[in-house]
Parts: C-alpha cells; structure tokens; sequence
C-alpha cells in the first residue's frame, strides 16, 4: 500500500493533533511550503506533475491533508471521493482537492533549506530534521485543479473539521464501499454528490444531481411523481416523507426548467434543494445499507 496525501481547501481542523484511522489520515498544516521548496523539487527532477507556481496557488489555502492508503493513485482518488461525499453529509462544507503527494506538506516544507548545510540552521528547530531534494522522491499528481467551489447557503455548513467528524466519515465510507460492492449504481450518486459543488454553475450541477437520481430511481411515465414517491419513501427512516416529496417535486421542476430553457440561471436556494434532496437519498442508503427498487419502496409505502 501507498499513502497518498491530499490537502484539501476551506476547511480548518478543530485541533492541531492527527487523526489516524485506517486507511484515513487527517494531518493539520504545521508549516507553510515557500515557492524555493517547490522549486527545489523540481530542480531535484522529482516528479511532481504539475509547475510549483500552480502548486504555490493552492497550497496558502490549505490547512489540512486528508491521507489515505491504496494500492495506486486510481485507487486513491476513488476513495477520497467516498471521503468527501461522507463528509458532506455530516454538513461539512464543501471542499476541493487540488492534488495529492507521496508526502505530507508538512514533510517538504523547508526541503530547500534543509537540503543545504549552510542555510538549513536558518530554520525554525521543528524544520531542521526531514527530507531532503536528494533523500526522498517526492511525487505529485494533478487532482482537481480548481478554486471554483458551489457552496449554496454557507452558514448551512461548518468549516470545522473534528476528530468525531473524521473518524465518522472514515467509518461510513467502510459501509458505503460494502453497498457499492453490492449496487453498482451507488457509485453514481456517491460520485454525483462528491462532484456536484465542483460544476461549472448551479445549473449544471442541479442537472448532474437529477441526473444521477434518474439513473438509479427514474423508472416509466410520470417520473416527476413516482421519484418524489420513491425518494420520499427511501428516505422515510432518516427524514420528514412529506418533506421530501415536496422537496423532490419542486427541485425535478427545476430540473426541468433548467433542461427545456425556462430557468436560465439557478438560484442558490435551487442548488440547495437538489444538494440536500441528494444527501438525504445517500443518508438513507446508508442507513439502509442498501438501494431498494422501486417496487420494494412501494411496497413498503403501501404495507404502512
């Protein structure tokens, strides 16, 4: 296994200490990396992907790294969305992940001085000892480069991440890999809600959600009716039925406002209706452990 680390933007961690839990690392940033570091990487020949200005463009934005442990960096990529998505729906603000490294940020930063003899006691003590431009081999690959994040109603979310909100994450997404293994179409809306803030507007995003939930409970004439029917009694065990079917009903016709031209531009209130109708169907799943057909949600509706 590898350990893959991804520092991850707008959100701050409620405590300096790491967090560890298998294959989950959270790491706070305990120093900043100059634009020398960087350059001292490449200079080095290591194979970083991607030029040290776009990296000096994320990197003073991050204030944590999400690690995690995988056989290669598909697989690693994989399961950071998972992360991401379980994040979401402890109400964790919405957050992007330019890139991952073979290395901790806090492991390169000062690797320019501290490759040097002279300058490396020009350090502060805590820099001094560590990798070196010749010692280690530090690989980057590009991830999600962007800094253009939907967030809808922020003061719905926290930036805040804990040691609780961590490990719960790391513990639902245990189970979520346990329902994918088993429904090949929870991987749509797991990737469908990790994806959603990173579309290019509101409008998009909104389509890719209602895409997502078409392709696993869109079934037959009058869809509009039989999802709000189906979403409204999946989420039953972990929500208000009736508010999700009045929610389901006004977001599809966004939806459709959206696709037939009516609605050029959606509202952040629009967003928020189709994010929260989507995490409420993924918190049910969850809590389920499993997608049930639109039959079986009928038949639970009616056996009430």
């Amino acid at each position: 296994m590898t350990r893959f680390y991804f520092p991850h933007l707008f959100l701050i961690p409620s405590s300096s200490e790491e967090v560890l839990h298998a294959p989950f690392g959270l790491h706070p940033r305990r120093w900043d990396v100059s634009i020398f570091d960087l350059h001292s990487l490449i200079a080095e020949k290591h194979p970083i992907r991607m030029s040290a200005e776009l990296i000096q463009i994320f990197l003073p934005k991050a204030n944590l790294e999400v690690s995690v442990d995988a056989i290669d960096y598909a697989a690693a990529k994989d399961i950071i969305s998972t992360f991401q998505a379980m994040l979401y729906l402890l109400n964790i603000n919405p957050t992007v992940a330019p890139f991952a490294t073979s290395h901790s940020m806090n492991e390169y930063a000062g690797i320019n001085y501290r490759s040097s003899d002279a300058l490396k006691d020009k350090l502060p003590e805590g820099l001094r000892s560590g990798i070196t431009a010749k010692s280690a081999r530090v690989e980057g690959w590009p991830h999600d480069l962007t800094f253009s994040v939907i967030q809808g109603e922020r003061m719905c979310y926290s930036a805040n991440v804990g040691r609780d909100d961590f490990i719960q994450a790391a513990e639902a997404v245990e189970i979520w890999r346990e329902i994918e293994a088993k429904y090949v179409k929870a991987s749509i809306l797991r990737s469908a809600l990790a994806k959603a803030p990173l579309m290019p507007d509101q409008s998009s995003s909104i389509l890719s959600i209602w895409q997502a939930l078409e392709s696993v409970f869109g079934k037959g004439p009058e869809l509009s009716f039989r999802m709000s029917l189906s979403l409204a009694e999946l989420c039953g065990p972990i929500a208000s039925r009736s508010e999700i079917y009045t929610m389901a009903k006004k977001s599809y016709k966004d939806r459709s406002g959206i696709t037939h031209g009516e609605l050029s531009s959606a509202s952040a209130d629009q967003w928020m209706r189709a994010w929260n109708l989507l995490k409420n169907a993924v918190r049910a799943i969850l809590h389920r452990r499993a997608i049930p057909t639109e039959d079986e949600l009928f038949s639970e509706l009616l056996s009430r």
